[in-house]
């Protein structure tokens, strides 16, 4: 009788720790979900603010070659001693 009793008692507290194993796993799994959820976020809101930077970045060096460009053509005219003609 005292071993059918330990036994018993064996058999019930291996169904408890697998349940407690059970429930861990489960909230492990959420947790890492959360996590992998909240790095994504941050990676795509840090991708955004580098595709504004680069995109500002390239505005600015348009504006820079445009601005490049026009004194350029105004140094050649002014090297060649000729001026721009009007257009009409």
């Amino acid at each position: 009788m005292e071993l059918a009793n330990m036994i018993i008692l064996l058999i019930a507290g291996l169904v408890v720790v697998w349940c407690l194993l059970t429930v861990a796993g489960e909230v492990y799994e959420e947790w890492r979900k959360r996590r992998r959820a909240r790095i994504e976020a941050e990676l795509n809101a840090k991708a955004e603010q580098l595709r504004r930077t680069i995109l500002s970045l390239a505005d600015e060096l348009a504006a820079d070659r445009e601005e490049a460009s026009k004194a350029l053509t105004r140094a050649m005219f002014i090297t060649g001693g000729r001026t721009p003609s009007a257009r009409p």
